[in-house]
């Protein structure tokens, strides 16, 4: 089996559940909380890690008149996953990678 190295980003079970939720639709700030049921302080880091490495994007807007942050998975975002879940397919089936 050939080596892979594992992205950072899926080093977190944080991180990895803030990219499950994504890959399917864009989520505010306050749906990934409910969602990850993480703390502000280290959700607000981890997405910011995430960004850092431009697997999200973030936009901050107004709904209701109150300012919102929305976040979204980018291409690079998708395409890293993609590669991380063929990985572990391929773990699981005992292929070569």
């Amino acid at each position: 089996m050939k080596e892979y190295q594992i992205q950072e980003a899926f080093c977190s079970k944080l991180r990895l559940l803030i990219i499950s939720h994504l890959i399917t639709k864009k989520l505010l700030f306050t749906e990934l909380k409910k969602l990850t049921n993480a703390s502000d302080g280290n959700l607000s880091i981890q997405l910011k890690k995430l960004e850092s490495w431009e697997y999200v994007k973030s936009e901050k807007k107004l709904m209701n008149g109150k300012a919102v942050t929305q976040y979204e998975i980018t291409e690079m975002g998708i395409q890293q996953f993609e590669e991380y879940v063929d990985f572990l397919e391929s773990v699981i089936k005992g292929k070569d990678i």
